[in-house]
């Protein structure tokens, strides 16, 4: 694939795994994945944006080739701690953050308290606030055991992906689980997210959102379920300079169910904030 190497970035306290997809020079983007996904579910989007950004995506705590906490350290105010501490010691300057699902609202937590390090930001299908009855769920799901798989092979045919409704190819469904697992010493293969990450601790963003003083994009996924249009809309009219758009044919996997369609609808927001045009 194109131009790629691996880059180690310092969070809070903890050493972060990055994948540098090139376009040094230009304006940082920071792409953050998804809860249970990783960096390289950006894949299909990063090389179409690096002909303008330099374009890195991040490995949360916990999640892909990044390291897991002892104590349970997997809150929102973790995530958005660890983007602060990226931003201040990578040497780039004000990135434009770019999160998916959990990785937006983990933006937008980082947006509330420092949009002055901010260039933008762009949210995709993600929610301020996180229902009591889904963090109940979610953290069911961790306390079960984590699979084991004796090969690849079948830990690939295992993977689902969370909602399940997705219009990604086969293609690249296969691509993205082939990088979710890895070997352990006894040959046995297991999923590199650390489960505890499913027992979230979520920073409840309603009533700050005004707070978000840098210019800001919503996301909303047409066939997703996670996100009402409305509730977007609502969003982005409390920040300073927000505006909300709705991507057809997607599904909330974004950046694997449409990857070419949402690069088309964050280009004219990123257009803006490269070339300093007056927000509308």
């Amino acid at each position: 694939m194109e131009h790629r190497k691996v880059r180690k970035l310092k969070g809070a306290g903890i050493e972060l795994n990055c994948v540098d997809y090139g376009g040094e020079g230009g304006p940082p983007i920071l792409l953050v994945h998804g809860g249970a996904a990783h960096a390289r579910w950006w894949d299909f989007v990063a090389p179409a944006l690096t002909g303008r950004f330099h374009v890195l995506a991040l490995d949360q705590r916990g999640h892909g080739d990044s390291p897991w906490t002892g104590p349970w350290a997997y809150g929102s105010r973790h995530y958005a701690a660890d983007l602060e501490a990226v931003i201040d010691g990578w040497g780039l300057g004000a990135p434009v953050l770019v999160g998916h699902s959990m990785g937006g609202h983990s933006v937008m937590a980082c947006a509330v308290e420092h949009s002055d390090r901010l260039r933008a930001m762009v949210a995709i299908d993600s929610i301020p606030t996180y229902p009591e009855h889904a963090v109940a769920a979610l953290s069911a799901i961790a306390d079960r055991p984590a699979s084991v798989y004796e090969s690849l092979h079948d830990a690939v045919a295992s993977f689902r992906l969370l909602p399940a409704e997705t219009l990604a190819p086969p293609e690249i469904l296969r691509h993205v689980a082939e990088l979710s697992f890895r070997q352990r010493a006894d040959g046995k293969w297991v999923h590199k997210m650390d489960r505890l990450i499913l027992r979230r601790e979520p920073v409840q963003l309603d009533g700050v959102l005004e707070r978000i003083r840098c210019p800001a994009l919503l996301i909303k996924a047409a066939l997703s379920p996670v996100l009402a249009a409305s509730l977007a809309r609502a969003m982005a009219a409390r920040m300073a300079h927000g505006r909300m758009i709705q991507l057809e044919n997607s599904n909330h996997h974004v950046p694997i169910d449409n990857p070419s369609g949402l690069v088309a609808a964050m280009s004219p927001f990123l257009a803006e904030v490269v070339d300093g045009a007056p927000l509308k």
